[in-house]
């Protein structure tokens, strides 16, 4: 199979010209996970001809129909270069995907959080408004800005609306001091501060919303400063690492903890590793994305919000080394939330201290948190309460069904927990 494009001169051509966006990261992967693909389509069609392919099961069904249509056919050739063909054009489709992409001059849009305190090198961001404080924490691994995305996406604007005042942890980017933390510094030397900061204002414990990893981060929080959390709110916050239905990511877990034995000593975890992680999840994701947005209307809303997620989804900062080994070998591998031996400031999490009330909202859908990982602290809180979403790990915070399926509900929770402690 031949495909016309070559990725060494035109995607990465442009990957160096002025303004351009860097990813999908790591570039040398996604480009070599799609072309092979399409590239293996043909051989794929001939073992199908043949009878003798090993197939998905969750594809099995459909390779049987499909063996039967072919049944009877008596033009075998005409067949594979079909087959061909169309495999050769999704490959083209994916190169301009990545091109058009590249070549978009897209700034994010500034916006109206201002600094205001600075723990470290992290950063709190505050929205302001007169409403009640409320602490926004993302995860450590991709930016804060996932929670402020752009006008129509952000469920700290939204928060803002409804008559709160959102503050915004911003992680990156570590500096020295915070290269060396593990899980437990990040948790009590820089959000607890930063949590302090806002219940003074507020003269009172306020809620907290994190989402992914800053969900379990701020669980963590919840059990050790009980006294400044008035709600909890956890977003795909991911808890049992053996859930029934298993975390993606576990399958390489192991992969992972050797490629950080194999690092210099102390030696930073970087932004492509972890990229390479998350694109073990489902490695086909970006053929599929580039696909789609090389048919998009390139001034459509649409096509924007794919640029401003993707480069997001693209931007890092290191990881901190410790941190690092602690959610593979800690979480993943050794699943020490769920078996209630995490450690935090020297003693293990137990969800039954967390005496707030706490929303859990994750959906069915996620490829990256099984919901029955989010749902399973639930059992082991006093006062849980969980809620599906209807959408994936990053739609259900900043998809066009966010507002229905997320941001009201939340808003819904927390009202009812405030109007709860005023009776």
């Amino acid at each position: 199979m031949k495909v016309s494009l070559d990725p060494s001169e035109k995607a990465q051509s442009q990957a160096m010209s002025p303004g351009s966006i860097k990813g999908p990261r790591p570039m040398a992967l996604h480009l070599s996970n799609a072309l092979s693909i399409w590239r293996e389509a043909p051989a794929g069609a001939e073992r199908l001809l043949a009878g003798n392919g090993v197939w998905h099961p969750d594809v099995n069904g459909d390779m049987t129909a499909l063996t039967e249509c072919l049944a009877d056919l008596d033009n075998h050739p005409r067949f594979l270069k079909a087959v061909e063909e169309r495999a050769n054009n999704r490959a083209e489709n994916f190169l301009n995907g990545i091109n058009r992409y590249l070549q978009n001059t897209y700034t994010r849009p500034e916006s109206d959080a201002q600094p205001c305190l600075k723990v470290g090198s992290c950063e709190l961001f505050d929205f302001g408004g007169d409403g009640q404080p409320i602490l926004l924490v993302p995860s450590l691994v991709n930016p804060h800005y996932v929670l402020d995305l752009m006008p129509g996406r952000s469920v700290a604007q939204y928060l803002r609306r409804q008559g709160y005042r959102p503050f915004l942890v911003k992680w990156f980017d570590p500096g020295e001091e915070e290269l060396t933390f593990g899980l437990s510094d990040f948790i009590l030397k820089r959000a607890k501060p930063m949590l302090e900061y806002i219940c003074k204002l507020a003269g009172r414990a306020c809620p907290v919303l994190g989402y992914c990893m800053g969900g379990t981060l701020m669980t963590g929080l919840a059990a050790r400063a009980g006294d400044l959390v008035s709600s909890l709110a956890l977003v795909a916050a991911p808890w049992d690492f053996a859930s029934e239905v298993p975390h993606a990511g576990r399958r390489y877990a192991h992969v992972m903890a050797e490629l950080l034995d194999r690092l210099p000593e102390g030696m930073p975890v970087p932004t492509d590793m972890m990229q390479v992680f998350f694109t073990s999840v489902d490695p086909t994701l970006s053929d599929r994305k580039f696909r789609r947005f090389a048919e998009l209307d390139g001034n459509s809303e649409e096509a924007q919000f794919f640029v401003a997620l993707e480069t997001w989804a693209n931007t890092g900062a290191p990881l901190a080394r410790n941190a690092a080994e602690e959610c593979i070998r800690a979480w993943y591998l050794n699943n020490e939330p769920g078996r209630g031996v995490w450690h935090v400031g020297g003693k293990p999490v137990n969800l039954a201290d967390i005496r707030c009330p706490v929303w859990i909202a994750a959906p069915k859908k996620d490829r990256l948190v099984p919901q029955d990982s989010a749902f399973a602290m639930a059992k082991y809180l006093p006062n849980a309460t969980t809620h599906d979403p209807g959408a994936g790990h990053v739609g259900m915070m900043v998809g066009s069904r966010a507002e229905a399926g997320l941001w009201a509900p939340l808003v819904g929770w927390l009202k009812n927990q405030e109007a709860a402690c005023a009776a």
